[in-house]
């Protein structure tokens, strides 16, 4: 029977580190630390790549071509959401300036006033 191997925030991040400052391939890092799961470290860098700027940065060519097509996939999956996000906030703004009769959007050339 198989249990779930739980690693702390501390191992996994340093683990990233190793990946993304190209000491180590995902798949060398999955060996070396004997980490079950393929996508696990892959999944630990989008959780703890916002909280710190240095581990975003990734060597990408240390990664083989499945790796990369799952991260375009992903990039894709994200720059959609981010698409459909600012869709939603410029049509919530076109039905407020409608509505309310007022201009939210800032005019290009307009200066910002001093206070």
């Amino acid at each position: 029977m198989k249990g779930n191997k739980t690693y702390s925030d501390s191992f996994k991040k340093d683990v990233i580190r190793e990946v993304l400052e190209g000491h180590l391939s995902k798949a060398e890092a999955l060996r070396k630390y004997n980490i079950p799961g393929s996508s696990s470290i892959i999944n630990w860098i989008r959780k703890f790549a916002d909280t710190d700027p240095q581990e975003s940065k990734m060597d990408y060519s240390r990664l083989n071509k499945q790796d990369l097509i799952k991260l375009i996939k992903e990039l894709e999956r994200k720059l959609e959401d981010e698409q459909i996000r600012s869709y939603g906030y410029n049509k919530m703004i076109d039905i407020a300036e409608e509505q309310l009769k007022i201009s939210i959007r800032k005019k290009p050339g307009t200066k910002q006033s001093k206070k």
